[in-house]
């Protein structure tokens, strides 16, 4: 097993040596979780087939030989430091994690499965559409993966020190904050959570974004403050009831009618209609399978539409107002920059 290394005085000869004692037999390839210095790829350097997958606001590693190909995108935003990162095995080897510096971690694990060895033979099981919330200390880590393999999967850092800073605005984030690490690489939750579908929503939002320098920060630092949320909220809804598990019929109709209809201003009373729910039993029931009240999520959808709505310079600020279900763009505006912590003019002009 890795054994540990301390912080202040590992170096990158030192992290090889490392790797290359331990299990001769396989190939070994080391997988930053984290970097202490942004230190990208040119673009030029990353073959033409790729480039269509790079998200325009992040910056890229990429390596490509005869036993792998990886490519780590990221983004730093306020407090965060996203990661979106892709490993294809193209031969047995073992994968070899490592952060320059103690972080926890927001992690979302797609695309496959695998086991990851932390400590004193201590595994983990990394499942598909699982997510935890990791502490994650400065020591290399061990991942065997099998060739044909492909691992999928994004995660979003934090100190601990940032994020009790933003549980004093946010409340319900003080559940995460106030959780105790061991001083070993360990998920902080006592049971993996799920990849529910507005985490998934909030993540292919990110994926799928298209601004770059201001909005992109202003744009990336809320989803990435509502998957924490997401995530400390379930946190505090365990154990799951027998009861939630009813009604998932009608309540992923629900999703699918706000979020591709984010311009209809569904009441509550239109969405038990629809639904054929009671009040109470809708609330409840969209709270516990997806970590959100429907207020909050309808309120997420459509400032989600209004960002988007702010590229097309053309369209009046009031027309925009008038698709959201507001009076007037400055009542907008106001729930507009509660939300995203900027005013609309002065994201358009940023835009």
């Amino acid at each position: 097993m890795i054994r540990l290394i301390p912080l202040l005085k590992i170096t990158n000869a030192q992290i090889l040596k490392t790797m290359l004692t331990q299990n001769a037999g396989k190939t070994e390839k080391l997988f930053y979780i984290e970097r202490g210095k942004a230190d990208y790829d040119e673009v030029a350097t990353i073959p033409e087939e790729y480039l269509p997958f790079i998200m325009p606001y992040a910056g890229v590693y990429f390596q490509n030989d005869n036993e792998c190909e990886i490519i780590s995108q990221h983004r730093k935003v306020g407090p965060f430091s996203i990661w979106v990162q892709e490993v294809l095995a193209r031969e047995d080897l073992i994968l070899c994690p490592y952060t320059p510096e103690p972080i926890w971690a927001l992690h979302f694990m797609y695309e496959t499965s695998v086991d990851v060895e932390l400590y004193k033979g201590n595994n983990f099981a990394l499942d598909e559409r699982e997510c935890n919330l990791f502490n994650l200390e400065p020591v290399i880590h061990r991942v065997p993966m099998t060739k044909g393999q492909r691992l999928l999967s994004c995660h979003i850092n934090i100190l601990p020190k940032d994020l009790k800073k933003l549980a004093a605005k946010y409340p319900a984030l003080r559940c995460l904050a106030d959780k105790k690490s061991a001083g070993v690489t360990a998920p902080l939750n006592t049971h993996p959570y799920h990849t529910n579908s507005v985490c998934s929503y909030l993540l292919q939002n990110m994926l799928l974004c298209r601004h770059i320098e201001v909005p992109a920060d202003h744009f990336l630092y809320r989803i990435c403050l509502d998957l924490f949320l997401n995530f400390a909220r379930q946190d505090q809804q365990l154990p799951m009831r027998f009861l939630d598990l009813l009604h998932n019929d009608e309540l992923n109709l629900l999703f699918r009618v706000v979020t591709e209809a984010p311009h209809h201003n569904f009441s509550l009373d239109q969405l038990c209609e629809l639904a054929a729910l009671s009040p109470k039993v809708l609330q409840d029931g969209f709270d516990r399978n997806y970590s959100i009240a429907v207020e909050d999520f309808t309120l997420m959808v459509k400032m989600i539409m209004v960002f988007e709505l702010l590229t097309k310079k053309d369209t009046p600020l009031s027309a925009i107002a008038m698709a959201a279900g507001y009076k007037n763009w400055q009542s907008l505006n106001r729930a507009f920059k509660k939300y995203y912590g900027c005013e609309l003019e002065e994201l358009r002009r940023a835009m």
